[in-house]
């Protein structure tokens, strides 16, 4: 069984990454959330979207971070949401979500909840900046495995190495996102 890593680079490649101008590693909150759509890879997502925000007062963040956990909700059961990231960079807020298709995105969008919580936004005026962009693939490229036993590279949708035959754990499939 392949056990996947969640550790960090290691800190001479962290070094020589921050030596770069305008590069910087900092402690951050990282939150996520699967979809019922999780078994896709990024490679089925034809849409993508990107939130960005930043905020100057505590009130209008907690009341627009109240709004965002209802919609958390909401998120959990939208068809076509296969899953999404957020994190701080500093001041910044950024939130990346994958939809299978831009109509899955639209209709999560173009929901009641979601209309409601941007009146709400643009009304109580939560956060200082606001972006938001959805963007569709222009490219689609196969998801890539790198066989562990052979010099095999194998599309992840075949399941065994084309190399060796070896089964390849999918870490998207295999154990639900």
């Amino acid at each position: 069984m392949v056990e996947l890593l969640t550790t960090p680079p290691p800190m001479a490649a962290i070094e020589r990454m921050t030596a770069i101008e305008g590069v910087r590693v900092v402690p951050t909150i990282l939150a996520t959330q699967q979809g019922p759509d999780r078994h896709r890879g990024p490679e089925e997502a034809e849409a993508i979207l990107v939130l960005q925000t930043t905020f100057v007062d505590e009130d209008r963040a907690a009341a627009f971070w109240d709004s965002a956990a209802g919609l958390m909700e909401k998120l959990a059961a939208a068809p076509g949401f296969i899953r999404r990231v957020n994190f701080t960079d500093g001041p910044h807020y950024t939130l990346i979500a994958f939809w299978h298709t831009a109509a899955d995105a639209d209709a999560f969008f173009s929901g009641e909840e979601h209309q409601t919580a941007m009146r709400e936004l643009f009304r109580n005026r939560w956060q200082y900046s606001h972006f938001a962009g959805l963007w569709e693939r222009r490219t689609p490229r196969a998801r890539v495995i790198f066989c562990q036993h052979c010099d095999g590279v194998t599309p992840a949708t075949d399941g065994r190495c084309a190399g060796c035959g070896t089964a390849l754990f999918d870490p998207y499939r295999d154990e639900g996102g």
